[in-house]
């Protein structure tokens, strides 16, 4: 799929508008045929309230926090420092969440988005009859709420499944920053479509991949995402996920992922102890997986 830009008097705000549109809606929930909204809920689900991102909570973060950061030169947070003044940069916030908390629930109306300094989160959808999907883990790097800079509510809920730090950017604000530097248009969209590409291979994963090579293929894009980050050491990853997160990602019930695990860990594939996962047999797993080197 090719696009070509035309200015055309645009402000970067307006052409943000217009991508933001075409490639949010695509992967969140109810924009397929049927329109049906989801929700998180607490009761059927185990995730606690009353720690949301409260504002009260927040400390500034200063210039030196972002040059200090290890995520500063990646995605969104290197668009918005080159593009922004030191004055706009330094409205951004910071704090922490502890972990099995609300990030942002469906239908809040919060004005920041955040990137995830350290720690995991989830970004899910329940069905009304209490099964949840998960459609996306997020790691130190990512980030979340993205879909409020075209939207005033949350579409898509978010929790902690560690305890998170993060910094938090001001919606309008970026959409300041876009007016003067396009660029950061741009990393939008490529965020959008990074997304969608993601979404598309665990919607083939699993209409059409049994329960091993799913597993499978989840370890190793994991793996992948947190070498580019500079988080994993050589094959050994953290992996803080219980089996009823794995199970929710993958479309599994909690006891095939155990068996699948054993069977992983008895033919000495992957080792998982104390929220670290080991991949033993690289080459195995790849085929397991059906990811073969070009």
């Amino acid at each position: 799929m090719y696009f070509t830009y035309v200015h055309s008097g645009k402000t970067g705000s307006d052409t943000l508008n217009l991508f933001m549109r075409q490639f949010i809606c695509l992967s969140r929930p109810g924009s397929g045929p049927s329109g049906g909204e989801y929700s998180l809920s607490t009761s059927k689900n185990n995730i606690r309230s009353g720690d949301d991102i409260d504002e009260n909570r927040r400390t500034p973060a200063s210039i030196e926090g972002c040059n200090t950061c290890q995520f500063r030169h990646v995605g969104f947070c290197h668009a918005v420092i080159d593009a922004a003044s030191d004055a706009k940069r330094g409205r951004s916030a910071k704090g922490s969440i502890r972990a099995r908390q609300h990030i942002y629930r469906p239908g809040e109306t919060p004005k920041r988005v955040i990137v995830l300094r350290s720690g995991w989160a989830l970004r899910s959808a329940l069905t009304s009859d209490g099964r949840r999907q998960v459609l996306s883990i997020l790691l130190p790097g990512d980030i979340a709420g993205g879909e409020l800079v075209m939207h005033d509510q949350v579409r898509t809920p978010v929790h902690s499944v560690t305890p998170v730090e993060y910094c938090a950017f001001d919606v309008e604000n970026l959409k300041e920053i876009a007016k003067d530097d396009p660029s950061l248009v741009w990393t939008f969209v490529d965020i959008c479509f990074s997304g969608r590409e993601a979404s598309e291979s665990r919607l083939v994963d699993l209409g059409r991949r049994n329960a091993e090579q799913r597993l499978a293929r989840l370890v190793l894009d994991l793996h992948e995402r947190l070498t580019a980050k500079k988080l994993a050491d050589g094959r050994t990853i953290p992996f803080p996920l219980r089996q009823q997160n794995i199970a929710d990602a993958l479309g599994l019930t909690q006891v095939h992922v155990s068996r699948v695990m054993r069977s992983l860990r008895e033919n000495d594939v992957v080792r998982v102890k104390g929220g670290v996962l080991t991949i033993l047999n690289m080459e195995a797993l790849m085929d397991i997986a059906e990811l073969y080197p070009s």
